[in-house]
């Protein structure tokens, strides 16, 4: 897909563009010569991700920086707001952002709703349409699968509870102030340039012991992953849809892994025969279940085109040449 009319050649902010996904995001804009500004305070995203652009300017800054963030929202076009903190495995150890919300809650808190409250209001001054990425967390344990949009949200960690507290927030700005706003719920995003969650974490372990590999839970916890290209692909077709405004969207394929299936694509193709141990048990928040209902995403025209084997093919690739 190419970048619609309506947004190519615009000025465009990313938040955490220095981020796993907000990199990608940022080199498909400037790709399609887009004016594109990152606001990213490097907690855990990384400058050299970004790509060396005459049309990108890097704001090293933080998104509760009200002054700072109202500045550069003025005369711009589109916010994709990615920031967050999301914990990367160099940094932190093994582990995820839930199970780091757990651990730093007013932390969690404080990021996602402040942050984005504060990108609201900027955009509010500024009449800007804001993309605002949400999580599949937001929805705990459903209670039916795969999940639909109209699924009751219901949080069981902190990251998830954060992210409903600023779609809430969101909803609000959109009803109250007129606000174009575009919630998105991204369900496992993979890839590239991700040095945290399942795969990175497999690929970590293995490197250093080929032989054994000890996973948490029973392996058999089912997922939606969708490769980061595809992620950004949706991102941009929801901010140029008119008929996606002032709605929530899943971001998922609709095709269940199972955690169990991710391990044996990996092993497949590297070779390895490691004897796999489970633990049985994870971290408070975790989920046994998500999986997306992809059919309003795709009704705009949404089409993921990497298979789940694909995709692992490709972060395997970088993972040999970027990590070791």
């Amino acid at each position: 897909m190419s970048v619609n009319n309506s947004l190519k050649d615009k000025r465009v902010i990313v938040t955490g563009g220095a981020g796993f996904i907000g990199s990608h995001l940022v080199k498909k804009l400037l790709d399609s010569n887009n004016q594109v500004v990152v606001l990213d305070n490097l907690s855990s995203g990384i400058f050299e991700n970004l790509p060396v652009h005459s049309q990108l300017t890097f704001i090293n800054g933080d998104i509760r920086d009200s002054t700072l963030t109202k500045k550069l929202v003025e005369n711009s076009d589109v916010i994709f707001h990615l920031a967050e903190f999301l914990p990367n495995t160099r940094q932190f150890g093994p582990g995820h952002v839930v199970k780091f919300s757990m651990e730093n809650p007013f932390f969690d808190l404080d990021n996602c709703v402040r942050g984005t409250l504060n990108v609201l209001e900027a955009a509010k001054e500024a009449n800007v349409k804001v993309v605002f990425t949400s999580s599949a967390a937001v929805y705990g344990d459903p209670v039916e699968v795969p999940i639909k949009e109209t699924t009751p949200p219901n949080p069981v960690s902190c990251y998830g509870a954060s992210k409903l507290a600023a779609e809430t927030y969101c909803k609000v700005y959109s009803k109250t102030h007129n606000l174009p706003v575009v919630i998105v719920r991204l369900f496992n995003i993979y890839g590239p340039r991700q040095r945290k969650c399942v795969m990175h974490d497999v690929l970590s372990k293995l490197s250093k012991n080929p032989n054994a590999l000890t996973m948490l839970g029973s392996g058999d916890q089912e997922r939606d992953f969708v490769y980061v290209d595809d992620a950004v692909e949706g991102l941009i077709l929801l901010s140029v849809k008119e008929e996606a405004t002032g709605q929530i969207f899943n971001l998922g394929t609709g095709i269940s892994t199972s955690i169990k299936e991710v391990l044996n694509h990996i092993v497949r193709i590297l070779g390895a025969e490691p004897v796999v141990t489970y633990t049985g048990s994870s971290w408070k928040g975790d989920v046994g279940i998500l999986v997306a209902d992809s059919t309003k995403v795709r009704g705009i025209g949404f089409t993921p085109k990497y298979s789940v084997e694909q995709g692992i093919k490709e972060f395997v690739s970088w993972y040999q040449h970027a990590e070791n």
